[in-house]
């Protein structure tokens, strides 16, 4: 039930998005989309810091962060859609650096409530996350679709993280991070798995 609910909301927002770039955001964003691919990473990368030195708002400071920075790796694709310049190198640039943004995403979570279970719980969501992106890779290197095949893509666990923030700034419990985690921990390995039985099914 979440995950259709995510699912539903990630396609209204990338509905809007497309809306507003074509009425006019298209033109105050860079128009090389390897660019905005870049700046996605480079908007995620001080949020670990931010948390870890505990500055006034950090969570907030770093749900804005990760918000920009989920809406410009929205847009690259779009943005180069929309101008026609699509490409190998910025298919290859969007996915290698969207690994480094998941993991700096759920290095966040860890910072804000580690211990033992949130760690085992952030290494088996890391898992999970890089497992979902592998197994795609690998079924569409063999000529298989997989997008859209599983319980949780990259757009949903984003989804979740800024959820499971929101609610910590709400709560100010260390149980929203150790479920939220936990939940991502099923969710991503649970994909990965799903994903490994359609392909072993269709291929052998």
């Amino acid at each position: 039930m979440l995950t259709v609910v995510l699912g539903r909301l990630k396609d209204e927002i990338e509905r809007i998005g497309k809306a507003i770039l074509k009425r006019g955001l298209i033109k105050v964003l860079p128009h090389n989309p390897n660019l905005i691919t870049i700046l996605s990473l480079v908007l995620a990368l001080p949020t670990p810091v931010i948390i870890y030195m505990g500055i006034p708002h950090a969570l907030v400071i770093t749900l804005v962060l990760l918000i920009v920075a989920g809406f410009f790796d929205m847009v690259d694709g779009l943005v180069a859609r929309y101008l026609g310049r699509t490409t190998v190198l910025g298919a290859f640039l969007d996915s290698t650096l969207d690994r480094y943004v998941d993991f700096i995403t759920l290095i966040d979570l860890w910072l804000v409530h580690g211990g033992f279970v949130p760690t085992v719980l952030l290494l088996l969501s890391i898992l999970g996350s890089l497992m979902t992106s592998y197994t795609r890779a690998r079924a569409e290197a063999l000529g298989l679709k997989m997008l859209g095949v599983g319980l949780l893509e990259r757009e949903e666990r984003l989804l979740i993280i800024y959820v499971i923030i929101i609610a910590y700034l709400m709560l100010h419990t260390p149980l929203v991070i150790t479920y939220g985690l936990g939940v991502l921990a099923v969710l991503t390995n649970a994909t990965a798995v799903q994903r490994i039985v359609i392909v072993t099914l269709k291929v052998g």
